[in-house]
């Protein structure tokens, strides 16, 4: 029971002759028990933890070596606790830093804008007040919305939710008015063509099926149609056989932390890119994901250093590529409401490029509807 109160402390002590520090020991009026050999040299004793110093100094007399093994009792019991209680209070402030920081909102969404650009919706949202950093819980999510609708008048609707540190503003755009058909308008052609198919829908048509029109020729007057043409189309594109190639000759990584707008570097130098490297830059945020987000992330810059030299394209490789490029021009200005029906791509070589041209039949409405002025 006295050992469990003052502490016991198992101990190992080696030398040439470990029997001389338990000599010591006894005359120095230390007590000691259990005492076993371990070998020949080594010797495993428990003493009380006060007298630690002591035996540590008369260990060194015995010129022997002396080594902490395990500490039991009341004092092992109080040094775990201590630990524990700087554990817990590290977890408290955590939470308590979590629990604050949720009380302001660091990330912003929008949700369901399509042709309103976000920035001009998270610029409305800020000068309502809604902006990273702000104490949410004194929003007036309704004020706030219909700030919002005000400053931004393509929005029909919108909505504010707050979860955590996160922000989240759902839109709904307004549908475009429809086009009054008032029998002033007419049709014209988007581009040229051959005419296969006309459906006239009222109107008078000035053209017939096998007529070659021109871009922005009128086809139909006073109405609405759907004409479909076999077109024409021809796209060239060009890049050069040659290029600067950058070897890589040593990489290094540099970090820092961004607290809010604030950068601290944790390396000796400006942050900007050293004149003849390359930079790849990765972001850590304190975050959990719909949980909470914290101002705070640790960024890490991959620096690597490069020798330009020249090199050459594969031409094949390289024509390929480019006409990769002429079908999704092709494919973009259809849009989806055209047909291909044939293509041809060819290349040519000049002035140390590649020139690649792609000429295709499509088949598509080229009709174009503009309404007039009304009587």
């Amino acid at each position: 029971m006295k050992a469990a109160l003052r502490g016991e402390l198992r101990c190992e002590v080696s030398g040439a002759e470990p029997e001389r520090f338990l000599n010591a020991l006894a005359d120095a009026g230390t007590a000691y028990w259990n005492a076993e050999r371990a070998d020949a040299f080594t010797l495993r004793l428990s003493i009380y933890s006060r007298d630690i110093g002591v035996a540590e100094a008369l260990a060194r007399r015995s010129q022997c070596e002396l080594r902490r093994l395990r500490l039991r009792g009341a004092p092992a019991l109080a040094a775990l606790a201590r630990r524990r209680y700087v554990l817990l209070a590290a977890g408290a402030l955590c939470f308590a830093l979590v629990a604050a920081s949720s009380l302001f909102v660091w990330e912003i969404e929008v949700e369901g804008a399509e042709s309103v650009p976000e920035g001009e919706i998270l610029r409305a949202l800020a000068g309502a007040g809604a902006a990273p950093g702000a104490f949410w819980p004194g929003w007036d999510a309704g004020a706030i919305a219909n700030s919002v609708l005000l400053d931004v008048p393509e929005l029909a609707w919108a909505g504010l939710s707050v979860s955590g540190s996160r922000a989240v503003l759902r839109v709904r755009e307004r549908i475009p008015e429809p086009v009054i058909i008032d029998g002033s308008g007419r049709v014209t052609a988007s581009t040229t063509g051959i005419i296969e198919r006309m459906e006239v829908f009222s109107g008078r048509a000035l053209v017939s099926e096998g007529d070659a029109v021109c871009a922005g020729e009128t086809l139909v007057e006073g109405g609405t149609a759907r004409i479909t043409a076999r077109t024409f189309r021809e796209y060239t594109v060009s890049a050069p056989l040659e290029y600067v190639s950058l070897a890589e000759k040593r990489i290094k990584t540099r970090w820092a932390l961004v607290l809010g707008e604030r950068r601290i570097n944790f390396f000796a130098g400006s942050s900007q890119t050293p004149a003849g490297c390359g930079k790849i830059v990765k972001e850590y945020p304190l975050a959990l994901e719909g949980v909470f987000t914290l101002p705070v992330s640790i960024l890490r810059e991959r620096i690597w250093e490069y020798e330009p030299s020249a090199a050459a394209e594969d031409a094949a490789a390289l024509a390929e590529r480019l006409a990769e490029t002429l079908r999704e021009r092709l494919a973009s200005e259809l849009d989806g409401g055209g047909e291909l029906l044939s293509e041809h791509v060819s290349s040519a070589e000049s002035g140390g490029r590649l020139y690649v041209t792609l000429r295709a039949e499509c088949r598509e409405d080229i009709a174009v509807y503009t309404p007039g002025t009304g009587s």
